[in-house]
C-alpha cells in the first residue's frame, strides 16, 4: 500500500493529480497525461568554438539552473575529446574531458563568455573546470557565504594519471563560474570517495540535506556464469530474474548534510523483470519538487536500438518511487533527420517561468555507445569511425505549469470529482485548470458528513470558464472558504470540524493541479 492516512493532511501544500490520493469517487472523468513541446530555436547550444570536440549533453554531462541572484539562466555542460580506444581501455580510454559554461537572459538564446581560466592557443574559452565531467550541480538556499551559493559534485580523469579511474571532487562558487575545491572528497559511506558517472543532486528544504541519485560503484561487479559465450562488447550480459546477477544500471539514492559525508548508497529505482524488457535500464533519474510530491525524470535506454528517452516516475517521501503512466514515455527522440534523432534526456530539473515549465534536455543525432566502442567492436555504423557523425546538443521542450498530467471531463458527458475529505488549514481554492469551448468548472464544499457548507454550494459558485494556472474559486464573490479547526484530535474526540471535502463539477474541462492555499 502507497498512501497513509496522514498523507491527506495536505496543509497548503500544491497537489498534483498525477495519482488517487486525493480521489474518493470519479464519474465520467479520465486522466490525460502530457507531453512537452519543443521549442522552433532548437538545438540551443551545441559545438560551435574552435576548442568544442564533442559537446557532451548525454545524462548527466549537463546541468542549467537559474541563478535567484541575477536571474540568468547557467548552464554547466562537458565536452569529450576522444582521440584514442586502445585495446587495453574499458571505455574512456585517453579521453580528455571538461566542464563549460554558457548562460542566458531568457534562456532560449545563450553565449559562451571567454576566461582565463583554462586558454587554447593562448586565448580565454568558457572552460571553467578542467578534466571534470558529470556535474552534480545544486544551489544551497541556505547557505550564509556568498561565495559558496553554488556546489558541485563531480568527477575528474586526468589523462595518464590513472586509466579509467576518476577522483571524486566536491567544489564551491559563488556565481558558477569560478569554482574552489574543497578540501577533502566525497565519501559515499562505507564506499569510501568513490561513484560511477551519473550524479544528479536535490536539496530537502525541510530536512535541510542534500539528496543524491546516481549509480553504485560496483553496479556491474557480479558473479558472471563464465562458461557461457559472451560477446565481449559494451552491454553485458543479462540474466533475468536472478538478483545476484543484477548488473543493469538502474538508480540509487545517498543523502548528506554537509555535502561531503554521504550515507551508503541505497537502491531506490530497481528494474523489475515482469515490467521492464531485457535491454531495458535506467541511466539517470533527474528529481523536481512540484507541490508535495516529489516528480521524477527516469532515463531509459534501450540497448539494442542504442537510444534513450524519459519516462515519468514519482515520490510521495523521498525514498520509495512509483512509475507513471503504464511507464510509456514522456519525452521521445525525435526520430530519423532530426538533430535529436536517437537520443532524449533529462539531467536538470525544470525552471519555472512565468505559467510554464522550461523542460532541457539533451539530444544527439547519434547512438549512445556506437560511437564510442563501435570501431574496437567493428560496428558497421557510420558513427563508429567518422567523429563528424557525432552531435550532442542542448534543447529545450515547454509545458504547462503542473502540466503532466490532468483530470478531464468531456466532451460529451459532464463529470464530477469528489476529494476525500482533507485536512488543511487553507482559506482559498485555488486550481489550474482549462476549459475548452463553453466548458466550466463549478465547485462546492462539504463536510464529513457529506452536508454543503452553507454559503458554499455549486448553485453559489462562480463558475470558472477560463484558462488559468491560479483560479481563485469564489462564492457569490466571497473567496475565503468555510474555516477548519486546526487544533489535533485524538480518538475518542471527534475530529468532524478538521475535515472539508470539494466536489468539483466538470464540462468540458481540464483540471491539472489544486491547492488549499
Amino acid at each position: 500500500m502507497i498512501f497513509d492516512a496522514t498523507m491527506l493532511n495536505i496543509g497548503r501544500e500544491k497537489q498534483l493529480l498525477v495519482d488517487d490520493l486525493l480521489i474518493e469517487s470519479a464519474e465520467n472523468v479520465c486522466r490525460i497525461w502530457h507531453e512537452p513541446a519543443r521549442v522552433a530555436e532548437n538545438p540551443l547550444l551545441f559545438k560551435d568554438q574552435p576548442w568544442e570536440h564533442v559537446t557532451d549533453f548525454e545524462v548527466n554531462t549537463w546541468q542549467v539552473l537559474r541563478d535567484p541572484k541575477d536571474r540568468l539562466f547557467k548552464c554547466i555542460y562537458g565536452d569529450y575529446y576522444k582521440p584514442e580506444l586502445r585495446p587495453e581501455d574499458t571505455v574512456m580510454g585517453t579521453s580528455a574531458l571538461h566542464m563549460l559554461y554558457a548562460e542566458s537572459e531568457d534562456g532560449i538564446h545563450w553565449r559562451k563568455p571567454l576566461f582565463d581560466i583554462r586558454k587554447f592557443e593562448g586565448k580565454p574559452t568558457n572552460i571553467v573546470i578542467p578534466f571534470g565531467y558529470d556535474p552534480g550541480l545544486i544551489l544551497d538556499p541556505h547557505e550564509k557565504d556568498e561565495t559558496k551559493r553554488f556546489k558541485i559534485i563531480y568527477n575528474e580523469l586526468i589523462p595518464g594519471r590513472d586509466a579509467d579511474v576518476a577522483t571524486v571532487v566536491a567544489a564551491t562558487s559563488g556565481d558558477g563560474i569560478h569554482w574552489e575545491r574543497l578540501p577533502d572528497h566525497p565519501i559515499m559511506g562505507s564506499q569510501g570517495s568513490r561513484l560511477d558517472d551519473v550524479i544528479i543532486m536535490r536539496y530537502d528544504p525541510y530536512g535541510r540535506i542534500f539528496i543524491m541519485t546516481t549509480r553504485h560503484y560496483d553496479m556491474y561487479a557480479v558473479a558472471r556464469n563464465l562458461d557461457n559465450p559472451v560477446l565481449s562488447q559494451f552491454c553485458p550480459p543479462y540474466y533475468p530474474l536472478d538478483w545476484r546477477r543484477m548488473n543493469k544500471r538502474r538508480i540509487w539514492q545517498a543523502e548528506s548534510a554537509d555535502f561531503i559525508h554521504w550515507t551508503d548508497p541505497y537502491p531506490v529505482l530497481p528494474i523489475e523483470d515482469d515490467a521492464d524488457d531485457l535491454d531495458e535500464t535506467f541511466y539517470g533519474l533527474c528529481p523536481y519538487r512540484a507541490g508535495n510530491i516529489t516528480m521524477g525524470f527516469l532515463n531509459v535506454m534501450y540497448y539494442v536500438p542504442n537510444t534513450l528517452r524519459v519516462r515519468l516516475v514519482y515520490t510521495r517521501n523521498g525514498k520509495i518511487w512509483h512509475h507513471l503512466n503504464k511507464r510509456q514515455p514522456f519525452l521521445n527522440p525525435a526520430g530519423d533527420g532530426t538533430w535529436d534523432a536517437y537520443y532524449a534526456g533529462i539531467s536538470s530539473p525544470p525552471v519555472e517561468v512565468g505559467d510554464e515549465l522550461y523542460i532541457y534536455y539533451g539530444g544527439a543525432c547519434n547512438h549512445h555507445d556506437w560511437w564510442i566502442t563501435g570501431a574496437r567492436e567493428g560496428l558497421n555504423v557510420p558513427e563508429a569511425t567518422d567523429i563528424n557523425k557525432v552531435a550532442y546538443a542542448l534543447g529545450l521542450a515547454k509545458l504547462r505549469l503542473d502540466g503532466f498530467c490532468s483530470l478531464a471531463a468531456g466532451p460529451a458527458r459532464r463529470g464530477i470529482l469528489i476529494t476525500r475529505p482533507v485536512i488543511s488549514d487553507g482559506k482559498q481554492l485555488v486550481v489550474n485548470a482549462k476549459c475548452q469551448g463553453a466548458g466550466s468548472l463549478a465547485a462546492e464544499i462539504v463536510n464529513l458528513k457529506d452536508e454543503v457548507f452553507p454559503g458554499y454550494s455549486r448553485e453559489e459558485c462562480d463558475v470558472f470558464t477560463g484558462d488559468s494556472v491560479r483560479h481563485v474559486f469564489s462564492w457569490r464573490g466571497k473567496t475565503e472558504l468555510p474555516p477548519a479547526a486546526t487544533g489535533r484530535a485524538e480518538y475518542p474526540k471527534p475530529e468532524f470540524e478538521r475535515f472539508r471535502k470539494i466536489r468539483f463539477y466538470m464540462d468540458r474541462v481540464e483540471l491539472y493541479a489544486l491547492t488549499l492555499a
